[in-house]
């Protein structure tokens, strides 16, 4: 599986297409999810279909989507070129550029990634070309949060907001792209391609075996040494070990709906579940939100770890099913 795939069964390319074989394309679409990856790479397709010259878009064969793929296409432009965010500079560059006729073809598509972290100068800047656009000027706006976007910019813009992948997805995008362990790395990335390929440079691996290691087999005071030197030994992804505890968790509660992340550790979860009732998930998942806190504090790591494992013990033994 490949974005393309992903994109042409999403709702950027339901409207987007639909608005096209219309002759009714909006001049302002604003996509917005919170995976960057998405949001990068769909703002590209979105003017592959803009400017494809077959019926059936994007085809990814014709002349003009192999000119937006080559970056050879004089009439798109994508801000900001540095990857900082959008000034007044940028917007008075592109209003500018936007009033000139199209070179290549029937129209002009502006991208303007990460919008939402745009200057509120250069959102406003933008706000009267939005109000009166020039003809044949398209502009593709993404953001991870539409919170940060003027709402004067939202009204004048076609909003499209895309949700995070399911599991089986993005194990199959990310087996597609050969990342190693891609199971285990969709399990734990919450739907995100971007998450996921930070996560796949790690042993994601065996940082979840360790995960439910940890909670199905801490029993006793004695068994803290043990998990406190294992984890220790995590050093920088300690963090991607706490937010995995809290995603084995949260499978454990919802186990009875089959809506679970780790479906290959289906026999896992259903053990946790006969451990941990529904007042210890609570408990533990509490302590362990409490520990990204306590990091950025700087405390001692091996204090934290220590005291997460006595917390988890303590927990589980006073909410015993």
């Amino acid at each position: 599986m490949e974005i393309v795939d992903i994109y042409l069964k999403s709702q950027t390319h339901r409207i987007v297409s639909l608005d096209k074989a219309r002759g009714m394309l909006s001049h302002a679409y604003m996509l917005e999810c919170s995976d960057t990856y998405v949001l990068e790479h769909f703002a590209m397709l979105v003017a592959k279909e803009i400017f494809c010259e077959s019926e059936q878009t994007p085809c990814l064969k014709c002349n003009n989507c192999i000119k937006v793929e080559h970056s050879n296409m004089v009439d798109l432009k994508i801000c900001p070129k540095d990857g900082k965010s959008i000034v007044v500079e940028d917007i008075n560059e592109i209003v500018s550029d936007s009033i000139q006729r199209p070179m290549d073809g029937q129209f002009k598509v502006y991208i303007l990634n990460n919008f939402d972290k745009a200057t509120v100068q250069a959102q406003n800047k933008l706000l009267k070309t939005l109000e009166e656009p020039p003809m044949n000027v398209i502009f593709v706006l993404t953001c991870s949060n539409s919170g940060n976007v003027l709402p004067t910019i939202q009204s004048r813009v076609k909003s499209i907001t895309e949700n995070l992948l399911d599991v089986e997805t993005l194990a199959e995008f990310l087996t597609g792209m050969k990342i190693k362990d891609s199971q285990s790395v969709a399990s734990v990335s919450g739907g995100s391609i971007a998450t996921a390929l930070k996560l796949s440079g790690g042993d994601t691996k065996k940082i979840v075996e360790l995960a439910f290691e940890c909670l199905l087999e801490l029993r006793s005071s004695a068994d803290i040494l043990k998990f406190s030197s294992k984890i220790l030994a995590l050093k920088k992804d300690f963090v991607f070990f706490v937010d995995t505890l809290i995603s084995i968790l949260r499978d454990v509660a919802v186990c009875e709906t089959g809506k679970i992340n780790f479906k290959d550790r289906k026999i896992d979860i259903e053990s946790l579940k006969k451990i941990y009732s529904a007042d210890a998930i609570r408990s533990i998942t509490s302590v362990l939100c409490q520990i990204y806190g306590k990091l950025e504090f700087n405390c001692n790591l091996t204090g934290v770890v220590d005291r997460m494992l006595l917390d988890i013990l303590e927990v589980k033994f006073l909410c015993l099913k």
